[in-house]
């Protein structure tokens, strides 16, 4: 039997906080998206943008553009972050 005691969750460092946090709320993001983007146009008709000899499956189309709001959305989240984690620190002097 292994004598192991449980020593409770493990802090993340912040960065890692940062990351995931990134990640989850651009994954909702572009789940919403996904869902009222493909509520007005339909994948298969968005192909014939992009070549006409294209043929590709409503599923790979939602796919991709699932995929496609993600990393949108994640690089708008993660520049944010980026942005307010490295902005000047102001003093309590300095306020107004």
């Amino acid at each position: 039997m292994i004598s192991e005691e449980y020593r409770g969750a493990q802090q993340w460092s912040r960065n890692k906080q940062a990351a995931f946090t990134v990640v989850w709320i651009s994954f909702l993001v572009a789940a919403l998206g996904t869902m009222v983007f493909f509520a007005l146009f339909d994948p298969v008709d968005l192909t014939g943008i992009f070549d006409e000899d294209l043929e590709i499956e409503p599923n790979a189309g939602y796919a991709a553009g699932f995929f496609f709001f993600w990393i949108l959305c994640a690089a708008c989240s993660g520049l944010t972050a980026f942005l307010v984690r490295t902005a000047p620190k102001r003093d309590a002097k300095h306020r107004d």
